[in-house]
């Protein structure tokens, strides 16, 4: 998915993006600065994904590891600059793990376009094709970014789970 669709799906006024000078100082590839002062991510009321501040990039913790991008209701969502810009939710500062995300925060970009093409689907498909839908939804994302399912404590392999037990 290039950068462009994922503009086209949410609108450009739909999205958060990020200072130029707030990634500057950010240890992550040049793409995913790119990325996230060009597209950014989504700006979407209904989720408990929300993304910001976009003038900064605050560290996280005493070691200066992780850089906040957003939350997930209370969980930080983080770019760990030490794993060359994977995205993490560290749910650590509520006695939680760490939960890997997805190699690059491109990549969940690409991630969340699919997860809000399953929720819209999944308001208007029948009960009984829903199944169906998360199955398609869960190999789109593979084909993106497999590390993400790479263990069943990871980020989306829960959400996918949730999903399944229609809790999402």
């Amino acid at each position: 998915m290039s950068r462009e669709e994922i503009v086209q799906f949410w609108g450009n006024e739909n999205l958060r993006q990020w200072t130029v000078e707030s990634v500057g100082d950010l240890r992550i590839p040049a793409s995913s600065k790119t990325f996230l002062v060009e597209v950014g991510l989504p700006i979407e009321d209904s989720w408990t994904l929300q993304f910001g501040p976009t003038d900064r990039v605050p560290k996280l913790g005493d070691d200066g590891r992780y850089r906040q991008i957003g939350v997930d209701d209370v969980v930080p969502i983080c770019l760990d600059e030490e794993g060359g810009g994977q995205v993490i939710a560290n749910e650590t500062t509520l006695g939680g793990p760490e939960r890997y995300v997805n190699a690059s925060v491109e990549q969940f970009g690409e991630f969340l376009v699919h997860y809000e093409r399953y929720r819209r689907a999944a308001r208007t498909v029948a009960e009984e094709d829903i199944q169906e839908v998360i199955e398609s939804t869960k190999a789109s994302m593979l084909s993106i970014d497999d590390t993400a399912f790479a263990s069943p404590e990871n980020w989306w392999p829960v959400i996918i789970e949730q999903m399944i037990a229609g809790m999402l």
